[in-house]
């Protein structure tokens, strides 16, 4: 098969380079020396550019590889075969609780074997482990019994491979060929290995997991725990991801953890008509709450085990999570992930302000940090600016001109400081002194202007030479009798984030919600910040919208995440394709982003940087010894004026009077910074001298304490590039492959059956199908029916597990029933299957009814193609599965036909094609009724040009229910501007852009409707 077009390739007419649409990638061989870009020490502001011809649209490529897990056209039950599945059951009557069981690991034989050994190592570490045997543990119906448990292991097949950059080719401008500026910079021009996806030769492409190909980051649709699996025993992901961000559903509660609507986030629990119709989110909810608080910890530890094995040794794991259950999330992670890698509780707030019934209210969520290994633990202070009267800064109410002359400020002069700021250097005076008890050899006592000053019942914080320096250099003051370090604003601009987050609020955040339940990106960003590097990889195995996959694509991080639910994986995909980023200048372009961001840096003057600095002892032996002359002209000159006396203000002898005619001397601190009124003219020289030396080696010593100061890093401020937009860059769309139903003999079961199975067990939900089959039919549109005259089920057979009974209609057709699984949809390779097996039943059935509660769009096309044998898809009811959760029952019925979608391929008179959608069947579950869908109920579809009958490529990305300023309208204003209006708009509609035939002359339609449901239709072109 051909491979696919690379991100510009030329899917429209006119000239490819007329549209800057380019890629950045890092060569295969790095420079060995490469020369480091000059460092960002200024704040870097977003600039909007002079002209729209210049700009670049960029997005992020990743030089690391990933296994080739299957495209979903290329799977077989040959290629790709089905795993088996475990069932485990346990007792739900114990309420969870913290206890202990001193016999729970046989502690006498732990006694035994130490003592056989006659190792004192041994020994030690079986007393160790006795203790931590006898720490309360959370316990919980079922958690003693279910000791260990099986997941099926999956492949992860792809549906769809998403570029972007691809799509928004097809709406650039029709410019000409002139810019306005000649010298633009046109940076890398796609080359044959830029290509957004790499496609394999066809033998390596069959063989699936045994070949690498370039990284794309990975939306799945699946459950969590099939899809951690699936990365841990097939693509042998163990220790390779930096991050995990997991925000389960914060209670017990239904409605207010999922979505049925792309459109609609206003659910409530318990509401029949905001029950999810999606048979995996129905199982996803009774996984998670059957049994109220047991099943749900059951859910999280699972999870959270599968989590820590993919965590690299120098990762963090974060779980957010309310007050309702914070308390049980924290012993899940001491058991899993061990007491000593605790990192942190952050509460966070997230709304400014809350209802309650009764009590306070609640204003802030939970994050729980746990390391894989503290020891090891991958750590990025982060930092706030520092804001007068406020945060980090409330404490600095002095202020210092450049004279040297020191006041306190007013709260107005502290408002209005940035006017000041060239004149005056606000400061506080801070803590000098430890509390650490004195030692032999700590300063007991040092002079300061003219007086003894102690450390109290502490210590100095450095010793005698170090406080001799911060003297010298002029950043001791005394606070009362108390000696005291100046610390200036400017020496610290921002200050640490501490375990409290209060500026996460999203008040107004609600209008711009996409999903029911969705994070501020706030509160992931400063976690992925804190804790990974460009380039590493991040897991959020609960998506919602897409907001982690959102942050790690902006900050140029690698990530995966999954979601049970349809509606969010739809909605994840519209967000990432239609989003826009600032582009962060690389600090080593040949390294690409693994190289990392040119970041801002401020500097970090400490009282250990000073006292530590040698040369303010140099800049003193050679700036001084001109201060002492001059101070000693000042007093001859004051005593031979016979200068009025002068009241000391500062040092030991503050409030005394001197008399210059008496002999007396100002001291170096004591002399004033304004020139008295009464002093005499033939003075003011003299001081003016005195004060020029002063400042000329403060000056010096300011210089030195700065060059010797740290530099911090911003990590959240990287260089913003001012030339270049950025756009998500590829990404898969990939789906977790349901097992086939068994055969209703063979599911007909379990030796022991409780409640729980009784209602949700195979065996008795397939006879249930049957009989309801049997009885109420298929209907279709317009009042047709299709009735059976009986329906049996077929005997177990090893060649028949993948039909479910068989049986006549009214006119006397014989007809086979394949049922899809109880809680996903109907995949491909049941359908190939299935088919196998009636062809060799006797007589030949003449009609194969494929009944489900969705059905994988592979399949769906697959049953549509099938010629030969009339073939019929029967969507089920998801009534079926809800009989128990809801208040009552619509109607009756539950198999209804499910037509293809409706598509129009028209050819235009330049040889090209157009396509037109006009919508789909639609059941209405509220009516009762299938209706035509038409065009209203169309979230989004999607034409692949070029379809390969390996997995979807789309060229051209359509969102018909986007209202203004959603879809494709959420990129920013610059990016928008490089792109054709009229086409663009044209992208929320339901007709294509024209388009010349590809290489395979085969175009591919998916449909995705406002339930999250896909349809896929190929047609071929003439």
């Amino acid at each position: 098969m051909p491979a696919k077009p690379h991100a510009s390739a030329d899917i429209q007419t006119g000239n490819q380079d007329e549209f800057l649409l380019e890629t950045q990638q890092a060569p295969d061989t790095p420079s060995k020396s490469p020369k480091p870009a000059s460092r960002k020490t200024k704040s870097t502001t977003r600039n909007s550019r002079a002209t729209g011809d210049d700009a670049q649209i960029l997005s992020y490529r990743h030089a690391d590889k990933r296994v080739n897990n299957p495209e979903v056209g290329m799977v077989t039950p040959a290629t790709d075969p089905e795993a088996g599945k475990t069932k485990w059951a346990y007792d739900p009557h114990l309420d969870p609780a913290l206890g202990f069981d001193p016999q729970r690991s046989q502690i006498e034989t732990l006694i035994d074997d130490a003592l056989a050994s006659g190792d004192s190592d041994q020994m030690r570490a079986a007393l160790e482990e006795l203790k931590r045997l006898q720490s309360p543990y959370l316990n919980w119906a079922g958690k003693a019994e279910r000791t260990a448990f099986d997941i099926d292991i999956v492949s992860l097949h792809v549906h769809e491979r998403i570029d972007p950059a691809s799509i928004l080719t097809a709406v650039r401008k029709a410019m000409g060929a002139k810019t306005k500026n000649k010298d633009a910079v046109k940076g890398l021009q796609p080359g044959l290995f830029d290509a957004p996806f790499e496609s394999l030769p066809l033998r390596d492409a069959i063989d699936f997991y045994r070949h690498e190909r370039g990284w794309a980051n990975r939306l799945i649709s699946g459950d969590s725990l099939l899809v951690m699996n699936s990365l841990l025993q097939k693509e042998n992901m163990a220790g390779r991801v930096q991050m995990i961000y997991i925000d389960p559903p914060y209670g017990i509660k239904y409605g207010s953890n999922f979505q049925p609507f792309v459109g609609k986030r206003d659910v409530k629990d318990r509401k029949d008509e905001d029950l999810t119709q999606e048979p995996e989110m129905i199982k996803a909810f009774r996984d998670t709450w059957e049994l109220g608080i047991h099943s749900y910890l059951t859910y999280l530890r699972d999870r959270l085990l599968l989590a820590r094995e993919l965590l690299n040794e120098t990762g963090s794991v974060f779980v957010q999570i309310s007050d309702e259950n914070v308390h049980t999330v924290r012993c899940l992670l001491d058991e899993i992930f061990g007491v000593e890698n605790f990192v942190s509780l952050i509460p966070f707030a997230k709304t400014t302000s809350s209802s309650t019934n009764s009590g306070l209210s609640t204003v802030c969520d939970y994050l729980v940090w746990y390391a894989r290994d503290a020891h090891k633990l991958k750590y990025y202070q982060l930092y706030f600016e520092k804001q007068l009267l406020g945060a980090g800064g409330g404490a600095y109410r002095k202020a210092r001109d450049k004279i040297g002359r020191t006041r306190s400020l007013t709260i107005r002069e502290i408002e209005n400081f940035s006017a000041q700021h060239d004149e005056w250097q606000i400061f506080r005076l801070d803590n000098l002194t430890s509390s650490r008890p004195a030692g032999d050899g700590d300063v007991s006592s040092i002079p300061f202007q003219g007086r003894a000053c102690s450390p109290g019942k502490g210590t100095f914080k450095t010793d005698k030479a170090g406080l001799s320096r911060l003297i010298q250099a002029g950043r001791l003051g005394l606070a009362g009798n108390t000696l005291s370090y100046i610390r200036y604003l400017n020496d610290f601009l921002v200050f640490p984030i501490s375990g409290l987050w209060e500026d996460t609020t999203i008040a107004g955040f609600a209008a711009d919600k996409q999903y029911v339940v969705e994070t501020s990106a706030k509160v992931i960003e400063r976690c992925l910040l804190m804790t990974t590097d460009p380039g590493d990889l991040v897991l959020d195995p609960t998506c919602g919208s897409g907001t982690t996959a959102f942050v790690a694509e902006k900050w140029g991080r690698r990530w995966i995440t999954c979601d049970t639910s349809r509606v969010a994986v739809t909605l994840a995909k519209q967000r990432l394709m239609t989003a826009s980023y600032d582009y962060y200048d690389l600090k080593y372009p040949q390294e690409g982003l693994k190289g990392g961001f040119i970041y801002k840096t401020v500097p970090h003057i400490t009282l250990k940087s000073i006292a530590n600095n040698p040369e303010i002892d140099t800049i003193y032996e050679q700036k001084h010894p001109a201060i002492e002359a001059a101070l000693e002209k000042l007093n001859q000159a004051l005593q031979h004026a016979k200068a009025p006396a002068l009241t000391i203000t500062e040092g030991g002898r503050k409030g005394q009077a001197l008399d210059f005619s008496k002999g007396d001397t100002l001291l170096e601190w004591e002399v004033p910074f304004d020139y008295p009124k009464n002093w005499p003219a033939t003075v003011q020289d003299a001081l003016a001298a005195f004060h020029s030396c002063r400042q000329a080696m403060q000056t010096q010593m300011d210089t030195s304490i700065a060059a010797h100061a740290d530099q911090e890093t911003l990590y959240d401020q990287p260089a913003i590039a001012r030339d270049k937009l950025r756009i998500t860059g590829p990404f898969t769309v990939e789906a977790v492959p349901f097992p086939s139903v068994k055969s209703l003999d063979e599911a007909d079961g379990p030796a022991e059956a409780d409640t729980s199975i009784a209602r949700t067990g195979e065996s008795g939900r397939q006879h249930q199908w049957r009989d309801e089959l049997l009885k109420a039919g298929i209907r279709g549109k317009g009042g047709q029916k299709l009735n059976f005259a009986d329906l049996e089920p077929l005997p177990t057979d090893d060649g028949l597990q993948h039909l479910h009974a068989t049986g006549h209609l009214d006119s006397g057709e014989r007809v086979v029933v394949s049922f899809g699984p109880e809680y996903g949809a109907l995949e491909q390779r049941q359908v190939t299957n299935a088919l196998t097996q009636a062809g060799n039943l006797f007589p030949l059935p003449k009609m194969i009814v494929f009944c489900a509660f969705a059905f994988d769009p592979e399949a769906a096309k697959d049953i549509d193609a099938l010629r030969g044998i009339t073939a019929l898809k029967a969507q089920m009811n998801t009534d079926l599965l809800t009989d128990d959760l809801r208040k009552a029952r619509a109607h009756n019925q539950s198999f209804w036909l499910m037509g293809q979608p409706e598509v129009e391929v028209r050819k235009t008179k330049n040889d090209q094609y157009v396509v037109e959608v006009h919508g789909f069947d639609y059941f209405d579950t509220v009516k009762g009724e299938l209706i035509s869908g038409g065009k209203k109920k169309i979230a989004m579809w999607a034409l692949d040009t070029d379809y390969d009958e390996r997995s979807l490529f789309p060229h051209q990305v359509f969102f018909p229910m986007a209202g203004r300023g959603e879809g494709w309208e959420k990129l920013k204003k610059n990016i928008q501007a490089e792109l054709d209006e009229s086409r663009l708009a044209a992208f929320h509609g339901t007709v294509s852009l024209p388009f010349k035939a590809g290489d395979n002359r085969k175009i591919a339609v998916k449909i995705v409707d406002d339930r999250g449901i896909e349809s896929l239709k190929v047609i071929p072109l003439d």
